[in-house]
């Protein structure tokens, strides 16, 4: 006997993203039974499968795409967002408007609580340099403040916050990180590659509430994205991490489904909970080991030699890598080190290389020998793009973020924000990943077309191509029977609109494994 469905959508235009079928270009319903796919088809073959008292959704001719999965943020720091004080270019274009802002904020904030800023740009504020504690001083007094970079990887503290951190003359750079000095060897406040010394020392005053009414908000921002899946790629993801994404899934905080990839220094700590690779359920698994492989001290680090020991480590414990480069450098040296790994087990994904940013065809060959996949933002030429016309050299930035030539090399690209850094709408990355145009309507440079990829494949990049790189490419990634039904109705077919529309898409409807959680005005 057929089995019924508990919910059915028709009158929709599907594109599965399915290879096996090449968008089945027929499928205008899908049925449901519990959370999974029961069938994809005509709208007679899929009401045939209903009963009495199955729901029926009417797609109004919409497109229904499986969910997007963004294959690299950092969830707790986009909640965290939703409660601090925005200070990107476009809320405060200098040092002396975020200044401004912070003095504002500071009003509403008990005296000795923390003042947390996000978003500041050093290359687009007018006096293009990073702000110091000079700067926020007189305007905070009584509060500690914290500004973050937009990039994650530069903090400022004022005098309150380094004398609260334990930061003096006499502190000593971590080894991963840089105190900035002035010519009396006094820091400045500016800090880079800090985030984990400050954790381990300075109690930012964040409670679990607040926490939660952050989680609550980037959750809705992110089915409203259509966006159902998310790799987390904390690098210091350990078994308390786990364990706050667990409770927050449980309480049904926290809707989109996650793959928390572990901190390199706290695989072990992962390992000795009785986690692995792949553990953990539908809704929560773990994922690669994560590690930060950064040229800000001047030099590798971590250097060559340790990467190696940290990559044989988690490969023997049975996890794929995922390493963070930007800098060529650090690509050809991740690249190095992942060819010398020896073969994983068929049922787990490659090795990974987060972002590629800077990648001329030298730097490509090595990638393409190393065997990595390539989980990159085109999002940032997007958002970026006016920016790194004014503050990159000429020559390499044909070579920023090419993702026609990465994935014309044979090298496979998954598509993540990087979000909080930049906004996780997957829409206007995608425009970029086609186009090459930046927010301002410009193009970028590029060389014959490197940087783009049809519209097909771009989708491809954010939906199926991100299930594989997790492993999970059975279960979700494409309108197909017998996967999870998370699926996004959005008001376009980004096969037929006009490019430049692409970036103006919007979801309607967005499903995870069955159950409508977010709906939209038409």
């Amino acid at each position: 006997m057929q089995q019924r469905a508990n919910l059915v959508i028709v009158n929709a235009d599907i594109l599965t993203m399915d290879p096996s079928n090449h968008l089945n270009p027929q499928a205008q319903a899908v049925a449901v039974a519990q959370d999974r796919i029961l069938a994809v088809g005509t709208n007679d073959e899929i009401k045939a499968l209903a009963g009495s008292d199955t729901q029926v959704i009417d797609g109004q001719g919409l497109t229904l795409l499986p969910g997007f999965i963004d294959s690299h943020l950092h969830l707790l720091s986009l909640a965290r967002t939703t409660q601090e004080l925005d200070c990107r270019p476009d809320k405060a274009s200098s040092v002396a408007a975020i200044a401004h802002r912070v003095f504002e904020w500071a009003r509403i904030v008990p005296p000795g609580e923390w003042v947390r800023c996000y978003g500041y740009d050093d290359l687009a504020l007018e006096e293009s340099r990073h702000p110091n504690r000079y700067d926020l001083d007189d305007i905070s007094p009584r509060h500690p403040v914290r500004l973050e970079h937009r990039s994650g990887h530069a903090t400022v503290l004022n005098s309150v916050g380094l004398q609260m951190a334990g930061i003096n003359a006499d502190t000593p750079d971590p080894v991963d990180g840089v105190i900035e000095r002035d010519a009396n060897g006094e820091p400045t406040g500016v800090l880079f590659e800090m985030s984990v010394f400050l954790s381990q020392r300075v109690d930012s005053g964040r409670s679990q509430n607040k926490m939660k009414q952050g989680v609550t908000a980037a959750n809705r921002l992110l089915l409203s994205y259509g966006i159902t899946s998310v790799q987390d790629a904390g690098p210091n993801n350990g078994p308390e991490r786990w364990q706050a994404f667990r409770d927050l899934i449980d309480s049904e905080t926290l809707q989109t489904r996650v793959t928390m990839l572990a901190g390199a220094g706290r695989r072990s700590d992962l390992s000795n909970a009785g986690l692995s690779w792949g553990s953990g359920d539908d809704s929560l698994r773990l994922g690669h080991v994560k590690v930060m492989l950064t040229m800000t001290t001047g030099a590798l680090q971590p250097s060559l030699e340790e990467l190696r020991g940290i990559a044989s480590e988690a490969c023997q414990a049975g996890f794929p890598m995922a390493v963070h480069c930007v800098e060529q450098e650090a690509i050809i040296a991740a690249a190095q080190v992942i060819a010398e790994l020896p073969p994983l087990p068929s049922r787990v994904p490659p090795h990974r290389i987060e972002h590629c940013s800077e990648c001329p065809p030298e730097v490509l060959a090595a990638v393409q020998h190393s065997g990595a996949l390539v989980v990159t933002q085109p999002g940032f030429i997007h958002w970026n793009g006016p920016g790194y016309r004014r503050n990159v050299e000429a020559e390499l930035q044909p070579h920023l973020y090419p993702i026609g030539a990465i994935a014309g090399a044979g090298v496979q690209v998954i598509f993540g924000s990087d979000s909080p850094v930049i906004n996780p709408n997957p829409w206007p990355a995608i425009h970029s990943a086609v186009t090459r145009i930046d927010y301002a309507g410009q193009p970028f440079p590029e060389s014959n077309d490197s940087g783009r990829v049809s519209i097909e494949s771009a989708l491809g990049m954010y939906t199926l191509s991100g299930a594989e790189s997790e492993g999970t490419h059975a279960d979700k990634g494409s309108i197909t029977v017998g996967k999870l039904a998370d699926l996004v109705l959005v008001d376009a077919n980004p096969l037929s609109v006009d490019p430049d529309g692409l970036k103006d898409i919007k979801a309607r409807m967005t499903m995870v494994g069955g159950k409508v959680v977010w709906e939209g005005r038409g």
